[in-house]
């Protein structure tokens, strides 16, 4: 009976070690976080139309930006919004003590239609000055 109580205190006591796995998810983590593309999600990819006439763009004072893209999505700064609450955020611009001076930027390939709609939605909102916005030709 000795013998099993002394076999018993001898044992040792199961443990685990996480350093190793410690240092492994570090290195991990690290590897991603370093290899990892980051897309800026402000980008709007936006190619206006070239017009031979179209001045450089000048610095605007908070002109709000609305852009229609070739696939009809409707952005309203860097925010993708639906029609209807591009009208919404055009009409609370208008109330606002801000300058209500939109600049608006559609996609070269961009149906006529979408543009038409962006600009409908600034007109029906009461924006007083709303600009298009087209790259100087090359």
């Amino acid at each position: 009976m000795e013998n099993l109580e002394s076999s018993r205190r001898r044992r040792r006591k199961f443990e685990v070690n996480i350093v190793p796995m410690v240092d492994v998810m570090t290195v991990l983590i690290f590897f991603f976080l370093l290899t990892m593309q980051f897309k800026d999600s402000r980008a709007i990819e936006i190619n206006p139309p070239q017009m031979a006439t179209s001045e450089a763009a000048k610095e605007q004072k908070k002109a709000a930006v609305v852009a229609v893209s070739k696939d009809g999505e409707f952005f309203f700064g860097d925010e993708r919004v639906s029609i209807e609450k591009l009208s919404e955020k055009l009409r609370e611009l208008a109330k606002s003590d801000e300058a209500s001076e939109v600049v608006l930027l559609g996609d070269e390939l961009a149906k006529y239609g979408d543009v038409a709609a962006a600009i409908d939605a600034a007109r029906s909102a009461k924006i007083k000055k709303l600009s298009v916005r087209a790259a100087p030709k090359k």
